[in-house]
């Protein structure tokens, strides 16, 4: 009698182990699969970031170069709808050839809308200016 008890302790010791052994394993992949998604969402930010300042500088570039001119030159003192609109594709060109290829794969990955971010970050901007502007 004795002997089939320690028999099936020792069973269920093995079947205890097995168990814990696979949670464990469980356990791991699960932590590993979390800390994937945190580094992806690290890689995606760092490369909206980049797109960001990418549309700052760009904009500040415009409107050193073009839109200070385009404003003097007319009558009214303000941009027309056609010059704005190719402001913006100059936006966005310039813009997207400041970008790494790397960011662009990571946010085209991501179904990020890349002029989005660029039209946000500089509109953004533009507001900040003409909010000190008029202070």
């Amino acid at each position: 009698m004795e002997m089939i008890v320690n028999a099936l302790i020792e069973s269920g010791v093995q079947v205890f182990v097995a168990l814990v052994t696979a949670l464990i394993g469980v356990a791991g992949t699960w932590i590993t699969v979390q800390i994937g998604k945190v580094k992806q969402l690290q890689t995606v930010q760092i490369a909206v970031d980049e797109a960001k300042n990418a549309a700052i500088t760009t904009a500040l570039e415009l409107q050193q170069t073009v839109v200070d001119d385009l404003k003097a030159a007319a009558v009214d003192g303000k941009l027309t709808k056609e010059e704005i609109a190719m402001l913006k594709n100059d936006l966005l060109s310039m813009s997207m050839a400041k970008l790494s290829d790397a960011s662009v794969k990571v946010l085209t990955a991501a179904g990020v809308d890349i002029s989005a971010i660029i039209t946000g970050a500089a509109e953004a901007m533009v507001g900040n200016i003409k909010t000190r502007q008029k202070k």
